[in-house]
């Protein structure tokens, strides 16, 4: 159920994915992924269909068992905690992808510094964050300039879902991404397309004209 409700769902299916597939720098065939944070596979698989070498990630080990399972043999996939350092050889990848994960950990410290590590030069990172400029969440306590673990729920085929993540201001995202060695080549802060709110009027209104998703694409500094 997770891999169909989210695929085809309005706000990853439909809103966050093709922002961050935007941002990935092409061509693919032939080089070194990670998915960090991978889910149920679904930018694994997109990228293995494109011809590229594959490494996917998650804390959960149900979720590597789907991704493994979607990816049908290709690929490598294993349980690891972004918190973590990566077990993986320095130098060794040509792009990181990270689908709203990040936002998972106060501390970024670890996860940024492992992603830097474990790029070739000039590599790349793609993350998708939730916009620190979005609307305030029900339960949410500090201001803007606040670093605050924040909690949304919401439905996900016919299930309530409750989800709990940190925001930060802008400031403290971008000296994050300094302090690991990264800089800002490109954002995104994308919007519904006029597809997406005809298949979905209802689910993606409250989103439309508002900051939803921000997506970054980094690289290593030179």
């Amino acid at each position: 159920m997770w891999s169909e409700t989210t695929d085809v769902g309005p706000c990853n299916g439909f809103f966050e994915r093709p922002a961050l597939r935007a941002l990935v720098p092409r061509p693919l065939a032939g080089a070194n992924f990670l998915d960090a944070g991978c889910g149920s596979g679904a930018q694994c698989e997109w990228l293995l269909d494109q011809g590229a070498r594959v490494i996917g990630i998650d804390l959960r080990p149900a979720m590597v068992e789907q991704t493994d399972h979607r990816c049908r043999g290709r690929g490598r996939f294993f349980v690891a905690d972004l918190a973590e350092q990566l077990p993986l050889p320095p130098s060794s990848l040509d792009g990181v992808i990270c689908s709203l994960a990040l936002h998972y950990l106060e501390d970024w410290s670890v996860p940024l510094r492992s992603f830097a590590d474990v790029l070739v030069p000039r590599g790349w990172v793609v993350v998708s964050l939730d916009h620190p400029f979005g609307p305030p969440l029900p339960d949410q306590q500090g201001g803007y300039f606040d670093t605050e673990l924040v909690s949304d729920t919401w439905s996900k085929g016919g299930v309530e879902v409750t989800q709990r993540f940190w925001r930060r201001p802008l400031s403290a995202t971008l000296d994050s991404f300094g302090d690991a060695g990264l800089v800002v080549e490109r954002v995104v802060e994308p919007q519904p397309s006029v597809d997406a709110l005809a298949r979905f009027p209802v689910e993606l209104a409250r989103v439309a004209g508002v900051p939803w998703f921000l997506v970054y694409r980094l690289r290593l500094a030179s």
